[in-house]
């Protein structure tokens, strides 16, 4: 998860104008063969926060870079990650917070097709 975008695609806008990232979750992921576990890299003037990550096994594989996670100008919480997150995603008991409200892409029903 990157900000450090290095163009935009509007010639027109305001580069003062920062995003707000805040209250992101990931949970309950399951990982093999993983070469880097995390670069989550925020904006120096709008650090990404809010992050939570939890109940997630990340199973390295064979190419693994030593270094796994790569925090920069974030912050959060951590439960029950490995390998060991950054130190700027300390741990913390409980699952991530999840929106339990109701999308109004709930309620869409494909219809089905048929050659026929």
């Amino acid at each position: 998860m990157s900000g450090a975008y290095k163009s935009h695609a509007d010639g027109g806008f305001d580069p003062n104008a920062l995003p707000v990232v805040h209250n992101i979750s990931y949970r309950d992921v399951v990982a093999q063969n993983v070469t880097v576990s995390a670069v989550l890299d925020g904006l120096e003037k709008s650090h990404f926060t809010g992050i939570c990550i939890s109940n997630v096994t990340l199973n390295l594989g064979p190419a693994a870079r030593e270094l796994q996670w790569n925090c920069t100008n974030v912050a959060g919480t951590t439960s029950r990650v490995t390998p060991k997150p950054c130190d700027e995603l300390p741990e913390k008991a409980g699952d991530c917070p999840f929106p339990e409200d109701k999308l109004p892409i709930d309620d869409v029903v494909l219809k089905s097709c048929s050659t026929a």
